[in-house]
């Protein structure tokens, strides 16, 4: 194999060429502070709550008009567990008795869930355990009034660590050909919506993140399972 070749797992079939754009997702701070106005705390963990339902409510709108409801209820699901009296319940009798930040509170209480899911033997468990993550992020990204990549102008290709079902869909309203990950597999729900909406998918290069740069042009073969950095005028 060339040295200029990356070898990964072919998730979505499609050959495409653009810029690299690496998609690098912070890792939020968890506060653990004590709140000393409550009522002001459940009010923005309300609030986050309502926003984090409308952007999905959108994501499964254009989910389902660009690869078809039964393929969109990865969404419904999700807007499901927002929708969980006793999670919700609990969250906001914690932040009432514990007096703590409710981006902590969030953090702990959705964590348990991801921990048990993520321990199954199961591979659909453990794809409900990255989904009941990618919430937890959204809540606390709401609270922390933290917005989402800006608008992509141009043809890329994007390359992150891992990427979720709900950013696979938003990206496809943007300029991107395709999408490469450090880790993930041909059964994650990522995969499944890459194949969905047509898009080249090569998943579980290790070190994709660190061996690819921004702007870099590549090529993406998700038949093979390929990824070429800076291809020559032969494998042009």
């Amino acid at each position: 194999m060339s040295d200029n070749i990356l070898k990964g797992i072919a998730a979505a079939p499609g050959i495409s060429i653009g810029k690299a754009f690496i998609y690098t997702k912070e890792i939020e701070k968890i506060d653990d502070d004590v709140i000393t106005n409550v009522e002001e705390a459940l009010e923005n963990f309300e609030a986050s709550l309502s926003k984090s339902k409308k952007e999905l409510n959108k994501i499964f709108t254009l989910a389902v008009d660009k690869m078809g409801e039964n393929r969109a209820s990865i969404f419904e699901a999700q807007l499901m567990i927002l929708d969980d009296p006793i999670l919700i319940d609990n969250i906001k009798t914690r932040i009432k008795k514990e007096k703590r930040s409710p981006i902590f509170i969030v953090d702990d209480e959705f964590s348990k869930y991801v921990e048990i899911l993520a321990l199954s033997n199961q591979a659909y468990m453990k794809e409900r355990s990255q989904d009941i993550e990618d919430i937890k992020n959204r809540i606390i990204r709401n609270i922390k009034k933290k917005k989402w990549v800006s608008k992509i102008d141009k043809d890329v290709i994007v390359v992150t660590n891992s990427i979720t079902p709900a950013d696979t869909v938003l990206f496809s309203r943007e300029n991107v050909k395709g999408y490469i990950t450090n880790i993930g597999g041909l059964t994650s729900h990522a995969a499944i919506v890459a194949r969905s909406l047509n898009l080249p998918a090569v998943l579980g290069i290790h070190d994709a993140t660190t061996k690819i740069k921004n702007d870099d042009l590549i090529i993406i073969d998700g038949v093979h399972g390929e990824v070429i950095l800076d291809p020559t005028d032969e494998q042009l």
